[in-house]
C-alpha cells in the first residue's frame, strides 16, 4: 500500500522544525452567559473578552444550552483587539447554529470558514471570540456555554 506524508511528515523529512501551531497543548476558551441579562436582539452581540492569541489555531467549537427562543441562532466569531474592535471574521467560527431546544451534553458546532473542513488557519492577530444572535433573540437569561479549543502559540 502506498503512504503519503502530511505535511508535518514533509516537514521533518526535510529537516525542518513543525510549527507550533501543529504540535502543542490545546487551550480552552470557556464563554457563559451572565446569569441574569436582556434578551439579545437580532444582531445584538454578546462580548467575551477571551482573547486568542495571534498565531494560534483555532481547532474546534462546542456548545451547551438551556431552551431558547424559536428560531433562535448564533454566529460566532472573531475581531481584533483594537480600539475599534475591527471584524476579523464575524462567522468564521460558528456559522447560524441552533439555541432552541436545550443540550443534555456539548456539541460540536464548529462549522465557520476558519476551521470547516480541514481548512489550515492561524490567526494574524490576537484575536476576541465574540458571538451574535441570528434568527431571532436570544431569550433573556437563557443559559449559554461554548468551549473553543486552540493550540497557542
Amino acid at each position: 500500500m502506498a503512504e503519503v506524508n502530511s505535511k508535518e511528515a514533509a516537514l521533518i523529512a526535510a529537516g525542518s522544525k513543525i510549527k507550533h501551531s501543529s504540535h502543542g497543548k490545546v487551550e480552552t476558551i470557556i464563554i457563559t452567559t451572565p446569569l441574569v441579562f436582556a434578551e439579545l436582539a437580532i444582531a445584538d452581540t454578546l462580548a467575551t473578552g477571551q482573547i486568542i492569541p495571534k498565531g494560534s489555531r483555532i481547532l474546534g467549537v462546542r456548545k451547551s444550552h438551556g431552551t431558547g427562543t424559536a428560531a433562535s441562532t448564533f454566529d460566532l466569531g472573531l475581531r481584533q483587539t483594537n480600539a475599534a474592535k475591527t471584524v476579523i471574521d464575524m462567522d468564521g467560527l460558528v456559522k447560524v447554529s441552533a439555541l432552541t431546544t436545550a443540550t443534555t451534553v456539548p456539541l460540536d458546532c464548529g462549522n465557520g470558514d476558519l476551521i470547516l473542513g480541514g481548512i489550515d488557519s492561524v490567526t494574524a492577530y490576537d484575536a476576541e471570540v465574540y458571538l451574535t444572535a441570528r434568527g431571532a433573540v436570544l431569550a433573556a437569561n437563557q443559559a449559554v456555554r461554548i468551549e473553543v479549543d486552540y493550540i497557542g502559540p
